[in-house]
């Protein structure tokens, strides 16, 4: 269509002014159409160059309608424009965006404007004028404008926000304005401090070197130092200080100062430097040899110990494997340094070590991991203790037992212990011999059987004179046998004193020799064969001198024949300085006649061999003459024994002393009769106030059931057993002990005591508690995470079904938290989290338990309800509460939670799984219906 036939559409009056305004139209730069509207349908009758440029068409489209020549979205929305302009005949404006043929984006404003014309015919003249530029500076100034917005919250933020103390100075150094967290620090508000100089905080040592810094700032240059002022509250405080110019359009205004208070950091670093000293001299002065080597088997370090120990310097095995370790042993040792390498700690290893001039000495090791700032292994430590001694005096001791065994088991005198009460504690297997009692079955009778009831107030007072630790001379007496006959005896009693043991006495059955001596009486031939064969030394003395000496006398004092000593005096092979002593006991034996005075001296033999014997005076009268009658029992053994016995208590003391972990040694009945010192160091209660206790007095009410059922099963089974058990620290606290508890077992196979080494494990349940812990709670809540909710789930069925109570599970969301992730942030969510699980908790029961399962799922177990409707009040709390207001960083946010709730009843049980299908179902549900709601099945 032409001009002429555009004209031709308006009256032929005006056709030199449409022609004017057309020809105008096409000149300007603006998109001009001219559509017609009939029946609801636009066709274009006029477009102006510009507007055929961007559509790429020429004048064919007149006449053509939207539908023709757009696409059908942009032709919609423009008959929707049209429209709208034609039904209110009035002007539209609206914006909206045009692709143009070089692929960019245009920004339009169309201005409609309807008219009709004389022939009642409908037009739209429509200008659209490109905006693109104008709209880029519109957004660019609206983002500069949101940039300085931000960054003056940013900086608001950072003063209020920030736990370092934030402050402005003029060029003069008076405050401007200060932050919250300089309060907190010095004690002063930011009206206190503004318009006051600096220098009044600081303490006078520091006041010129803080204003030289601050000059310094003033010239341009940032300055970090550490200072001291004085608090509010008179007290100093360490700071740490960064000083910043404040530039302005490139001229300094001000100092930003940004502070730290490093007060607690000075004195961690005080206490470090300590530590360090103690440890340090701790390494360097211990007698232990200590090491440390890389993965490699690199030597890092060794103490002073090491090179005394071993014999090797520091320049000779520093950055070289160790050279200590045999080669025969160095695959065992490798396989024991992998099991470090792998994190586990090895302590108490007996292991053989060889010096630098290969000498094999015998250590107790422990190796433990050497963590790097990564908490990677990055090597190993090394101590240990040389046991070479130690080995060497338990195999001593192992002997000396051995040889008191065989004394014990082989001697013909009965040897026993008896406790304070004066009961028989033990007896050799020459007591039952003799007297044809077990010790046990004596302690079943009310007295002591094998004392003649003539002996019984006897028995009393010589028991005291025990007690009182008075040495008691061996003695002749009598003893009933179980069979009721009275046999003689030589007793002998040696006061101990320790615990229950009151004394360490011995029989020697004289019976035979008593008849023997009689019958002498009768016949000096009898008598003669009678003393040959006596099994003791027999010695006649006249005068003081031998005019008799027996067989056995000969054996003892390694003679020959008796002319080498009949006829010289008894005194020469008596020790010297046991000769007076000797002569006032024979001189009472003539004086009282007493057959019972017993001495045990030291003699000589012809070869000059010092014995020990027990010596027993009889007085004879034959036709008028007196003789002294001289029975010697050689024992020498018996006092070597004695002696080894006294010397392995004395070496078990003194281990038993200085060892780092309790040792007890317990009576059948669990009494205390030994505890090392170890016990007040880890216990605190002194030794002696335990001696005679049972032992599980401090135990731990909880564990008290379990070690007496297990201390009662070792008695009847004679086995080790290991416990780990609490005791009660006299302070209050409790204190994990791991105690083995090892049965000594006599030669009649029963326990004679048993042997308890308990050693402090208190930091290792610690930290196996915490270990427990975490595996049971949400990291971000404290909340009991999903293995420990299914748990309180499956007990509440349990609950139930003994109850017949229903249980309710609830599970639940916060509706739409994505969007505050999204927008705010993760640190916001989290927080939002954490509000939520706290309001949440806060409407349930004691009994009920909530747990996190992931992101914004939560789960609820309500045990023990009596109804439905109990369950909907706590949904209600929950809702109400969960739907308040939260602040988070000045940020005013409103939330709320879906629930889905589904009921365990126990008449008609169902699994966990159809509980938590049922539940999610219903959480679908109270969605679906816009939130903020339960919904249930019952």
């Amino acid at each position: 269509m032409d001009d002429k036939l555009v004209s031709g559409i308006f009256s032929q009056d005006i056709n030199s002014f449409i022609k004017l305004l057309l020809t105008a139209f096409h000149s300007l730069q603006d998109l001009v159409y001219v559509v017609e509207v009939r029946d609801e349908v636009f066709k274009y009758v006029f477009v102006n160059q510009a507007g055929l440029k961007v559509l790429n068409k020429d004048e064919s489209i007149y006449g053509k309608t939207f539908d023709e020549i757009l696409d059908k979205d942009d032709a919609d929305f423009l008959k929707h424009k049209y429209s709208k302009a034609c039904t209110g005949n009035k002007v539209i404006t609206f914006e909206d965006q045009l692709l143009l043929l070089n692929g960019k984006v245009m920004v339009n404003e169309t201005v409609l404007n309807p008219f009709i014309d004389d022939k009642n015919n409908t037009y739209i003249i429509a200008v659209v004028r490109d905006i693109t530029a104008k709209t880029k500076q519109l957004t660019e100034l609206q983002q500069s404008r949101n940039r300085l917005e931000e960054t003056d919250q940013l900086l608001a933020s950072l003063m209020d926000q920030n736990e370092d103390a934030i402050f402005m100075f003029d060029t003069e150094g008076y405050f401007l304005e200060t932050n919250r967290a300089t309060e907190r620090i010095t004690g002063y508000g930011n009206g206190e401090l503004v318009g006051t100089h600096f220098s009044q905080t600081l303490i006078k040592r520091e006041v010129e070197k803080v204003e030289n810094l601050f000059m310094q700032t003033i010239n341009g240059q940032s300055s970090r130092y550490e200072t001291v002022i004085y608090h509010k509250d008179g007290y100093e405080v360490f700071l740490s200080i960064k000083n910043i110019p404040i530039v302005v359009e490139g001229e300094i205004t001000g100092v930003f100062g940004i502070a730290r208070d490093i007060t607690n950091d000075r004195k961690t670093l005080e206490e470090l430097s300590v530590v360090k000293s103690r440890l340090e001299s701790f390494i360097n002065d211990s007698s232990d040899s200590i090491s440390m080597f890389d993965r490699d088997r690199r030597v890092l370090f060794i103490n002073e110990a090491f090179t005394n120990i071993y014999g090797f310097s520091k320049e000779e095995v520093i950055g070289k494997e160790v050279p200590i370790i045999p080669n025969w042993l160095k695959e065992q040792t490798d396989e024991l340094i992998q099991q470090v390498l792998r994190g586990k700690k090895l302590h108490g290893i007996h292991v053989k070590r060889q010096k630098k001039t290969g000498e094999l000495i015998d250590m107790s090791s422990s190796l433990s991991p050497i963590f790097d700032q990564m908490g990677e292994i990055a090597g190993v430590s090394h101590i240990s203790r040389d046991i070479s001694d130690q080995k060497k005096l338990q195999l001593e001791i192992k002997n000396i037992k051995e040889e008191l065994e065989l004394v014990w088991n082989n001697t013909s005198d009965a040897i026993f212990m008896i406790d304070q009460s004066g009961k028989f504690l033990k007896g050799n297997p020459a007591f039952e011999e003799m007297l044809g009692w077990k010790v046990e079955d004596m302690n079943k009778l009310s007295n002591v059987p094998i004392y003649p009831e003539f002996h019984l107030k006897q028995i009393e007072y010589f028991l005291e004179d025990l007690r009182s630790g008075q040495k008691i001379p061996s003695f002749q007496t009598q003893r009933m046998c179980k069979d009721g006959s009275l046999i003689d005896v030589v007793a002998t009693y040696r006061p101990v004193n320790k615990g229950n043991i009151l004394a360490v006495g011995t029989y020697k059955d004289v019976t035979g020799f008593t008849k023997i001596l009689k019958k002498q009486e009768e016949s000096e031939e009898k008598f003669q064969s009678v003393v040959e064969a006596a099994p003791e030394a027999i010695i006649i003395l006249t005068d003081g001198k031998i005019s008799f000496i027996n067989e056995t006398g000969l054996k003892l004092l390694r003679a020959k024949n008796k002319d080498q000593v009949t006829g010289n005096s008894f005194f020469d092979f008596v020790h010297p300085s046991d000769r007076k002593q000797m002569v006032e006991k024979m001189e009472q034996a003539i004086q009282q006649e007493n057959r019972e005075n017993m001495v045990e001296e030291r003699f000589y033999t012809l070869d000059g061999e010092l014995l020990y014997a027990e010596a027993t005076f009889a007085l004879i009268k034959d036709h008028g003459n007196t003789s002294i009658v001289v029975m010697l029992r050689d024992v020498t053994t018996k006092r070597r024994a004695e002696k080894a016995l006294r010397d392995s208590e004395e070496r078990f003391r003194i281990i038993a002393e200085y060892s780092m972990d309790i040792i007890k040694v317990l009576d059948p009945q669990g009494k205390i009769i030994y505890a090392s010192p170890a016990l007040e160091k880890i216990l605190g209660y002194p030794v002696r106030t335990v001696i005679g206790k049972v032992f599980y007095m401090n135990v731990h009410p909880e564990d008290l059931e379990e070690i007496k059922g297990k201390f009662e099963k070792m008695l009847h089974t004679k086995e080790y057993f290991q416990v780990n058990l609490r005791r009660i620290h006299q302070d209050g606290h409790s204190v994990w002990l791991n105690t083995d508890f090892v049965p000594v077992i006599n030669s009649d196979g029963e326990v004679e005591k048993v042997v308890a080494i308990s050693g402090d494990i208190t930091e290792i349940r610690r930290k196996e508690k915490k270990l427990s812990d975490m595996a049971y709670s949400d990291h971000l809540t404290g909340l009991p995470n999903r293995r420990l909710f299914m748990d309180r789930l499956q007990q509440a069925f349990y609950t139930s079904d003994r109850t017949g109570k229903l249980t309710a599970l609830m599970v639940l969301d916060c509706d739409k938290f994505k969007n505050i992730n999204d927008t705010l942030g993760h640190d916001v969510g989290d927080e939002v989290i954490k509000i939520f699980a706290k309001r949440v908790k806060s409407s349930l029961r004691k009994r009920d338990t909530l747990s996190r399962v992931g992101g914004d799922e939560f789960t609820i177990v309500l045990p023990e309800i009596n109804k439905v409707e109990d369950v909907i009040d706590i949904s209600n709390r929950i809702l109400k509460i969960v739907n308040e207001k939260i602040l988070i960083k000045e940020k005013e946010l409103q939330i709320s939670t879906s629930i889905g709730i589904s009921f365990y009843n126990p008449i008609a049980p169902s699994n966990i799984d159809k509980l938590f299908k049922q539940a999610d179902n219903e959480l679908y549900i109270a969605k679906a219906k816009g939130g903020n709601r339960f919904s249930y099945k019952t």
